[in-house]
């Protein structure tokens, strides 16, 4: 899972402000409340990056979203009922709880086609959207083969 182009942009700006930010709270006036705006600023850093998708990897049974810092999101092969290529996510949706640019989009998303859905996003497109057997929510995942990734979800 690779960044594109979009996200590299919004990745960069988005560092650069968080770090500008903390470091000139700290420069302006260090310590006290400035000093605590500038330790959050940089907790939403890592916190972002840590728990931001960087592989998939179809294991026997399983799929794996590996994060970069946190453990990996885990998908029984089993329970998927369908793995489509849909062409977008569509218009309206809704980031619920997630992150919509920082080293990808991830988290908890939401639209009228879909309901409320997971995503783990490093892209734009292609996307990838599983259903399940159970009704669980639907998650989109950019794969950097889409057409390999389905193929290995069918071969449970």
């Amino acid at each position: 899972m690779t960044l594109d182009g979009t996200h590299r942009v919004l990745t960069a700006v988005a560092s650069a402000l968080l770090f500008a930010g903390a470091a000139g709270f700290f420069v302006v006036r260090p310590g006290g409340l400035t000093g605590i705006v500038s330790l959050f600023l940089v907790a939403v850093f890592v916190v972002t990056w840590a728990l931001s998708p960087c592989a998939l990897v179809a294991d026997g049974t399983e799929l794996r979203i590996e994060r970069r810092a946190m453990p990996p999101v885990c998908v029984a092969l089993a329970s998927v009922a369908s793995a489509t290529q849909i062409d977008a996510i569509g218009l309206g949706t809704v980031r619920v709880f997630g992150v919509g640019g920082l080293f990808g989009s991830y988290g908890l998303f939401w639209n009228k086609s879909l309901g409320r859905f997971r995503v783990f996003a490093t892209r734009r497109r292609p996307l990838v959207l599983l259903r399940f057997r159970d009704g669980g929510l639907p998650i989109v995942l950019t794969p950097d083969d889409p057409h390999g990734t389905i193929a290995a979800i069918e071969r449970r």
